[in-house]
C-alpha cells in the first residue's frame, strides 16, 4: 500500500546506527517508551498508518510484545500533547525513528496546509548560512523532518549550497561524500541510565561509544541529557584522558543549561535552550579544567538565520564558543520530535520531558 525503502537503514540518522552497534555489543536492549510530540499547533495528525507500515515491514516489536499507540489518521492535536507512544525493546525500533518521523511529519505539515518543501527552498537556506558561518563546519541533520523519499534531494541541495556532511548514508551518498555523519544520540544515554543510573550515564555511553566504533569516527559527547552540561562535559572528559573530540550541545528548549543564564531580554544570549550564555559556559570549565582541545558542537533551532548570526557574532568576541553545527531546520514543516520518556516500566527522561499518558491515543499496533 505504501512504498516503503527496500532497506530503512541508509535513511537512518547514523547516530542510531551506531548506537544499535553499540546497545547491541553491550548486550543492552531495555524495554522503553518512546513518546512523539509537535511544537507546533494546533492541527491535524496524519502519516501514522504510513509510519506503523514501516514498523510492520522492518520491525519484529509486534513480535515481541510491543505497541504502537497513536492518534488517529486526520485527529487534532494541540502543540505538545503526544501524539504517538512507542513501547518494546529498544532495539526493536532504534534504527527507525528517522523514518516514522519523516513521514508523520511530511503528511501532518502537508495536511495543516503548508506547501511540500523544495530544493531550491533547501539551498537558500543553507547559503545563507554559510555565508554567516563561511569557515564553520556544518551538518545537515533534517532528515526526520521530511519523508525518507526527498532525503537524497535535500541533501544535494544543502552540500551544493555549501554544507560540509549529512547525517544519513543515502544522504551524504546522494551529495558526494562517503557517508552519513552522527555519534550519540539522547536514546543511548538513557538506555545507559537504566544501567548506571543518571550521573554517569553520558560518560558511560561515550566510553561505550569509543570502545565499538571506529576510530575515524570522531568521539564527540552529546551532554545536555540530564542538563548536566557542565558536569558531564567534564566527566566524560576525564574519562576518555585526552581522546574526546568535542562536547555537544542539544539543550532542550524547556531548560536553560548548566551555567547559563535566565532570559535576561537578551534572546539567544541568555535563556533556554542552546544560547551563548551555556555555550560560554561550557567552554570556560573545559579551559579551566584543561580540556581546552575538547571543542564545542552546537545542534538545537540553527535554522533560524537570526540565531545563526548572533553565534556568529559571539564567536567574534569568543573564537572557540563552538567548532560546529548540525542543523536541521532548512525549511518550515511540522517537526514531529520523539523522546524516550520510560526505561524499564520506570520514568526516565531528558530533562525538560516527561511522560505523558494521553487517553485519546488508541493502539495502532
Amino acid at each position: 500500500m505504501y512504498k516503503l525503502p527496500e532497506n530503512p537503514r541508509p535513511y537512518a540518522d547514523k547516530y542510531f546506527l551506531r548506537s544499535r552497534q553499540i546497545l547491541e555489543a553491550e548486550g543492552l536492549n531495555p524495554i522503553a517508551t518512546m513518546q512523539v510530540f509537535f511544537r507546533d499547533g494546533p492541527g491535524k495528525f496524519a502519516g501514522i498508518d504510513e509510519a506503523v507500515a514501516v514498523f510492520r515491514a522492518f520491525s519484529p516489536l509486534a513480535d515481541h510484545g510491543g505497541e504502537i499507540l497513536a492518534l488517529p489518521e486526520g485527529a487534532d492535536f494541540s502543540p505538545l500533547e503526544p501524539v504517538m507512544h512507542i513501547t518494546g525493546p529498544l532495539l526493536d525500533f532504534i534504527e527507525l525513528e528517522t523514518l516514522y518521523l519523516g513521514i508523520v511529519s511530511a503528511a501532518t505539515t502537508l495536511a495543516c496546509g503548508l506547501p511540500e518543501p523544495t530544493t531550491r527552498e533547501v539551498a537558500a537556506k543553507a547559503a545563507a548560512i554559510r555565508e554567516l558561518l563561511p569557515d564553520t563546519p556544518l551538518m545537515y541533520f533534517g532528515a526526520r523532518h521530511w519523508h525518507w523519499s526527498r532525503e537524497e534531494a535535500f541533501c544535494q541541495a544543502a552540500v551544493g549550497a555549501g554544507f560540509d556532511s549529512c547525517a544519513t548514508d543515502a544522504g551524504a551518498r546522494a551529495a558526494g561524500l562517503s557517508q552519513g555523519v552522527g555519534t550519540i544520540p539522547h536514546a543511548l544515554v538513557l538506555a545507559f541510565a537504566s544501567r548506571v543510573g543518571r550521573e554517569h550515564a553520558t560518560r558511560e555511553a561515550t566510553i561505550a561509544f569509543d570502545r565499538h566504533i571506529e576510530r575515524s569516527c570522531p568521539r564527540i559527547a552529546l551532554v545536555d541529557t540530564f542538563n548536566h552540561e557542565i558536569d558531564d562535559s567534564l566527566d566524560t572528559a576525564e574519562a576518555l584522558d585526552g581522546h574526546l573530540d568535542a562536547v555537544r550541545l542539544d539543550t532542550a528548549g524547556e531548560s536553560i543549561g548548566q551555567g547559563g543564564m535566565a532570559f535576561d531580554g537578551r534572546t539567544y544570549q541568555t535563556g533556554t535552550g542552546v544560547t551563548v550564555a551555556s555555550a560560554l559556559a561550557v567552554r570556560r570549565a573545559l579551559d579551566a579544567a584543561g580540556h581546552d582541545k575538547v571543542d564545542i558542537v552546537l545542534s538545537s533551532g540553527f535554522g533560524n538565520l537570526e540565531k545563526v548570526a548572533a553565534f556568529a557574532a559571539a564567536r567574534r568576541e569568543h573564537p572557540r564558543l563552538f567548532a560546529s553545527l548540525g542543523i536541521g531546520g532548512l525549511f518550515k514543516s511540522y517537526a514531529a520530535t520523539a523522546d524516550i520518556v520510560r526505561v524499564g516500566g520506570t520514568d526516565l527522561a531528558k530533562t525538560g520531558r516527561a511522560f505523558h499518558p494521553n487517553p485519546r491515543l488508541v493502539r495502532m499496533l
